[in-house]
């Protein structure tokens, strides 16, 4: 494999120094390296020993930025290896683009909603068919108290995705249980993509939706699947109809016989046992805090906290709550007395475990502008005045100049400071947490599969170091920012 990116690499350099006709040694005297050097390179006996070098090449060949990105990419893949350089990739994808994600759908097909079978068993033989079928069973379900609808099918089904997260709003009384096939391979798809990565893409509107939603995970070679002969593979349960679709979902049949929905339902529910929790989601506040306590309170002897407005949980003072947690919270003494816990038992975390807290500069000025903490839901916390903002990113500012080592300021944010992926991830265990767009009340996902835990590691582990400011840079722009920040505050006062 190392020998087929090499040659990818080299091929590609080849092809651009033929084609623009360029002299050898003149490409070797202005990149500063020997003539032979080069030489060794272009055929593929030697690799450049750096991404500035490839830089230099590109420059010197004068490449449009499309060929000095395809010639970039096959030296990062020749350096990574194909499949760490696509998963990478996607997950890089994945963070810039998570606010559009997690909040996909928008609108409600239109479809009628009342069933037009004359028996208790119809097939279904186009997709017009098959998604009219759907929409029938599911809308029926939301609409009643005590729905629930199960479901054995990819999460990919865009049509049965946007009906879930558009209908089921908000306080959906419906439970959802879907039981999802995971590839059992890190290797990536046919398409460059991490299957597993794009299964959690395609539900995350389902957790930011009203509905309970549950979804659960088996393991199976998804490549190796598409190879086969499967009649019906997926199904959509209700109790009182189902729907079995094709793996094109372009057929499909429609029962409502009571004797098939009762097999149908004893066939799921060993599929249920036989399956594992996907992830937990956390809606409560009092649930998160219990939950983040006990997750920190795990051996790890590493882990990333990746916020663009970084978590100063616990540089938080016992004033500081006393004064800004909101009077009107029911219960508010024993939440703060919860609070200075889970304040005790993060800053112990610190101190213990060798963590590293990438954020940007623009999430920190986002907090300065506006006070907000979106780890809190907004009804539980008044804003910080402009004062009490500035103390704590200096306090903030002071850490990172004692432990720098722990702190990773980004040159521009990954994805949005609002709305964004908030994740706190060690080896064996990891959770995401985000606030959906107008909603109040952050999500706190529970990651319980291996695949993904490996893949969210991997990224942050591996991450380009041409992404983050020299330790002394962002110290100085930090000091900058709340400089600024001071001066318009006396200016105002």
């Amino acid at each position: 494999e190392g020998e087929y990116f090499m040659s990818e690499f080299s091929q590609l350099l080849s092809d651009y120094i033929h084609n623009k006709d360029i002299r050898i040694y003149s490409l070797a005297e202005y990149c500063g390296i020997d003539r032979s050097l080069m030489y060794k390179i272009i055929h593929g006996k030697r690799t450049p020993a750096s991404l500035k070098t490839v830089d230099k090449i590109a420059d010197y060949l004068r490449l449009t930025p499309g060929e000095s990105r395809e010639l970039t990419e096959t030296y990062c893949i020749l350096q990574q290896g194909r499949d760490n350089f696509y998963r990478r990739k996607d997950m890089l994808n994945f963070l810039n683009n998570f606010r559009n994600i997690a909040n996909a759908g928008g609108f409600l097909p239109e479809k009628a909603d009342s069933p037009q079978y004359l028996r208790e068993t119809e097939a279904l033989s186009s997709e017009s068919e098959v998604n009219q079928a759907v929409f029938n069973i599911i809308m029926q379900q939301l609409r009643k108290q005590g729905g629930r609808i199960d479901m054995l099918i990819s999460p990919d089904y865009s049509f049965l995705i946007n009906l879930l997260a558009t209908a089921g709003q908000p306080d959906c009384p419906a439970e959802i249980n879907h039981i999802i096939c995971l590839n059992n391979s890190e290797q990536i798809d046919a398409d460059k993509k991490n299957y597993n990565l794009h299964c959690l893409m395609n539900i995350l509107p389902l957790c930011s939706s009203g509905c309970r939603y549950r979804p659960r995970y088996y393991y199976d070679n998804i490549a190796s699947r598409l190879d086969t002969f499967r009649l019906f593979p997926f199904m959509i349960l209700t109790d009182d109809s189902a729907v079995l679709l094709s793996e094109t979902l372009r057929e499909g049949l429609f029962t409502s016989q009571p004797d098939l929905l009762g097999l149908f339902n004893t066939i799921y529910r060993q599929y249920t046992q036989l399956s594992r929790p996907l992830l937990q989601k956390i809606d409560s506040a009092y649930e998160q805090l219990r939950y983040i306590q006990e997750f920190i309170a795990e051996d790890s002897p590493a882990e990333y906290s990746f916020q663009m407005t970084p978590c100063m949980t616990y540089l938080l003072t016992d004033d500081f709550l006393e004064k800004y947690v909101n009077p009107d919270l029911p219960a508010r003494e024993q939440f703060i007395r919860n609070l200075r816990e889970h304040i005790k038992i993060t800053h112990d975390r610190y101190q213990a475990a060798e963590q590293t807290i990438i954020f940007s500069e623009e999430g920190l000025a986002d907090f300065l502008d506006t006070g907000m903490i979106e780890e809190y839901p907004v009804d539980i916390y008044n804003r910080p005045l402009t004062e009490d903002r500035i103390k704590l990113v200096q306090c903030f500012i002071e850490e990172c100049r004692k432990h720098f080592r722990h702190f990773r300021m980004l040159r521009h944010s990954i994805g949005t400071v609002r709305n964004g992926a908030n994740i706190y991830i060690t080896e064996k265990s990891g959770y995401l947490l985000f606030t959906p767009v107008g909603g109040r009340q952050p999500i706190c996902l529970d990651i319980r599969e291996s695949g993904l835990l490996s893949a969210f590691w991997d990224f942050f582990e591996n991450m380009d170091e041409n992404l983050f400011y020299p330790p002394d840079e962002a110290l100085a722009r930090m000091e900058i920012l709340v400089q600024r920040y001071e001066e318009t505050y006396k200016q105002t006062c």
